[in-house]
């Protein structure tokens, strides 16, 4: 039998009045939470309207060509990386003026005495933009999942040298064991074998760091900037990150605006939209650079990327046959193309090091234009007047002044009797064949995955990379050694001149055709102060600044 409890009318309005009360708090607490939210959206609009204050306005950046990922490891372009790094940094950071490496997240390192294990040390101050503080948990985290998310083979190759990765590939472990957690603030990186130039790695995107337990997309970071609006991948919103660890950055927020093309970019810059231009059209640079009105305001610099037509050693006519690369090295006039196809904006390249790059070394002689020392080394590589060789077949990927090039080498290489068929390619597709090494003659542009000679010289002429990085096939097991010991040597003085060794057997070798090094060309608003290019071609978000208002 149930036993049911009978309330007095007294207690009934009791009741009654109880619940309306309650109802009552519940609607307040909705209400204050939707006004909060409508203020936080009110502020954040109000700040990103173009005004005169210059110190509360956002600052206006302009990038030219595709978005599709801020995600560190799935980064495919520079647009790409320069936005995620308002975003996402790594444990050091290259110093660029001392050429060296120094602490980021990390505080400090150390390498063990035989250079195969690095103890990273960060700093206990560091939070990520939803407030969780960065443990050494959360970087171990990061990069094994960057990388099961690579998106390009290539990068993969930066994580081979610690230990486990081949095997978290494999699918044989979970984690990678080569990465031990040792405290909250401490991290053990085991390598395979001794590797000096590790620390240099860890500027690349693959590394930088996030919180992976984040649900929200993009996962949290622990940049300046703070991720808040994405309008179809061309339109970004950031708002500062006022917990910074290194104190708060100089702009209230930015405002990314993706421009398909540079013609249209370059006019919203013309007409005071931007504060910063990241691509100027080449047709513009010529002008630019003399125009008064653009004084102060332009930007170049060589950074850390070139330009080369790789020869596959592996294919005829070039395999076995130094003679005829040496011979198409002196053949080109690098200067006249710089100028008729890159309004002078890029540098003659002597060899397979650009300038700016720790290891660099200026005696490099390499390659310049000497036409009758092309003619001599054609006849002694069995071509006399370019008689007997065969219709050249040189791949380019399509778009940009790839064609340009491509048509002002033949012609230049017809002066010597050569005769150079010029084929485009759609870029994936291209890719594919660069990877497969089914080309004989094709280009590459090569930009450093590190600041460090050795992203030059291991990743495109070790041996272990063939057809990973290494494009041309090229195999020198003196090559190999040296850049073997060069890791492995502790006296930086000593590892330079390991390279330069490497260096010079690779450029006497010729497995490229080198012709230019890439310089930046950007453009500055007249509000804007402390913007700096660095060699990688990146900006530190932090110091960045727009002229503060006068007051009167």
């Amino acid at each position: 039998m149930f036993k049911y409890n009978v309330l007095e009318e007294s207690d009934k309005g009791r009741v009654f009045a109880l619940i309306i009360r309650c109802k009552r708090i519940v609607l307040f607490i909705i209400l204050g939470a939707l006004f909060a939210g409508l203020a936080f959206i009110i502020h954040w609009q109000q700040v990103a309207v173009y005004t005169a204050s210059l110190a509360t306005r956002p600052f206006n950046l302009g990038l030219v060509g595709e978005v599709n990922s801020i995600e560190p490891a799935k980064l495919d372009n520079h647009p790409e990386r320069l936005l995620a790094s308002t975003i996402y940094e790594g444990l050091l950071c290259f110093d660029e003026q001392k050429g060296e490496i120094k602490p980021g997240l990390a505080r400090k390192w150390k390498y063990s005495s035989d250079g195969k294990s690095l103890v990273l040390y960060l700093r206990g101050d560091v939070k990520f933009h939803n407030g969780k503080k960065l443990k050494a948990a959360d970087v171990k985290a990061s990069w094994e999942k960057n990388l099961g998310s690579i998106a390009d083979w290539s990068n993969v190759s930066l994580f081979l040298p610690i230990a486990g990765c081949a095997e978290r590939l494999q699918g044989k472990n979970k984690d990678i064991y080569g990465i031990k957690v040792l405290n909250e603030h401490t991290l053990k990186i085991t390598l395979l074998q001794p590797n000096r130039v590790f620390i240099y790695t860890l500027n690349h995107p693959v590394f930088w760091v996030f919180d992976s337990e984040d649900k929200n997309d993009p996962r949290a970071g622990t940049g300046p900037f703070i991720f808040r609006e994405n309008k179809e991948n061309k339109k970004f919103f950031l708002i500062k990150n006022e917990k910074y660890y290194r104190g708060n950055p100089r702009l209230a927020a930015i405002n990314i605006q993706v421009f398909p093309d540079e013609q249209q970019a370059m006019n919203d810059y013309q007409a005071g939209k931007l504060d910063y231009l990241d691509t100027v059209p080449l047709e513009e640079i010529k002008k630019i650079r003399n125009a008064s009105e653009y004084k102060g305001l332009y930007i170049e610099k060589p950074i850390l990327e070139t330009y080369s037509l790789v020869f596959n050693l592996n294919k005829k006519p070039f395999a076995g046959n130094y003679h005829l690369r040496r011979a198409l090295n002196y053949a080109i006039d690098r200067k006249k193309i710089n100028d008729e196809v890159f309004g002078g904006s890029s540098l003659a390249a002597k060899g397979a090091i650009p300038t700016g790059i720790p290891g660099y070394s200026e005696e490099m002689q390499g390659y310049s234009y000497k036409p009758e020392k092309a003619k001599e080394l054609l006849e002694e590589a069995g071509y006399p007047d370019g008689r007997g060789l065969s219709p050249l077949l040189l791949t380019y990927n399509s778009g940009g002044a790839h064609q340009m090039v491509a048509e002002a080498v033949a012609a230049q290489l017809a002066q010597l009797g050569i005769t150079v068929q010029t084929q485009a390619l759609e870029w994936n597709y291209y890719r594919k064949q660069m990877a497969s090494m089914n080309m004989s003659f094709f280009r590459l542009g090569w930009k450093a995955d590190y600041p460090h000679t050795d992203s030059f010289l291991y990743s495109l002429y070790h041996s272990s990379q063939t057809g990973n990085s290494n494009f041309s096939g090229y195999n020198n097991p003196q090559v190999n050694k040296v850049l073997e010991l060069s890791r492995a040597e502790t006296d930086e003085k000593e590892r330079n001149t390991l390279l330069h060794r490497a260096e010079q057997i690779v450029v006497d070798d010729a497995p490229c055709l080198w012709l230019f090094q890439k310089k930046a060309a950007k453009m500055l608003g007249k509000d804007v102060d402390s913007l700096t290019i660095d060699a990688m071609e990146m900006i530190d978000w932090y110091q960045v600044e727009l002229f503060k208002p006068e007051v009167n």
